[in-house]
């Protein structure tokens, strides 16, 4: 099961900052996830739309002017990165998944991924609970993509689609996207969605979680991957649970 830190190390460290993404590269991680926004020609990590909560400003991130934005604090300490520099403070260590929250073009997007991806050879997950929007993603990149075939070879770009609900089809949303990943809430897979999800050839991520019995009834019915805002412990119960079984086979 792949361990995705939840917008880094979250659980000790303020969310989508640098600090938090530093910390979650000392843990034994597979993954570190973070959310992006649009403001005029960058891309901005941060979650909430409104900046109120966290920040020492007022109003929508992708309504404020570029320089404005990079002014703010976060918890009066620190500054919003951008997604290049986590993608320069990332790079080929462990997969990067971007939550896309908003976006005022796909091609700027897209240009930029292609950019950070050359430069620092990021290994790739775009993700949105969008899915028009994804699907935008997914046909702009794959242009560049199909152009520059050794590239993508080299540092491919999966997608995930993500969703909040237990569809009546379970994962067949997923096959209808196109897309590798069916990423949904930990509360609402059950047994049946992971296995129709996997005869469909794809994978299932599951967020948010935090508690022993939900990530035992995960590893139970074979998710593949979730998201942790505890990393490190999320991390030291999987190897622990293998070791015991392991154990456990060994003494037959």
């Amino acid at each position: 099961m792949l361990v995705i830190a939840h917008r880094g190390f979250s659980s000790q460290y303020t969310e989508n900052t640098i600090i938090a993404f530093q910390q979650a590269l000392m843990l034994d991680v597979d993954a570190i996830e973070l959310d992006i926004h649009q403001v005029e020609h960058e891309f901005l990590v941060f979650h909430d739309p409104y900046v109120d909560k966290l920040t020492n400003g007022k109003g929508r991130i992708f309504d404020m002017p570029l320089k404005e934005a990079r002014q703010l604090l976060v918890n009066d300490k620190y500054t919003i990165p951008t997604l290049g520099e986590v993608a320069a403070l990332i790079g080929n260590k462990v997969i990067l998944n971007i939550e896309v929250k908003s976006l005022r073009s796909v091609k700027e997007f897209v240009i930029y991924v292609k950019q950070f991806v050359t430069a620092y050879q990021c290994k790739v997950v775009i993700s949105s609970f969008d899915h028009p929007l994804l699907m935008a993603i997914k046909t702009s990149f794959s242009d560049f993509t199909e152009a520059q075939r050794p590239l993508e070879d080299a540092y491919p770009a999966e997608f995930a689609g993500l969703i909040a609900h237990a569809p009546f089809d379970h994962a067949k949303y997923a096959s209808n996207l196109g897309v590798l990943i069916a990423a949904t809430d930990w509360n609402t897979v059950n047994a049946d969605f992971v296995e129709d999800a996997h005869r469909r050839g794809k994978k299932v991520w599951c967020y948010t979680v935090n508690h022993q019995a939900t990530l035992i009834e995960l590893l139970d019915i074979g998710v593949d991957g979730i998201f942790t805002d505890r990393p490190d412990w999320a991390r030291q119960f999987i190897t622990d649970r293998v070791s015991i079984a392991q154990g456990s086979i060994r003494t037959f």
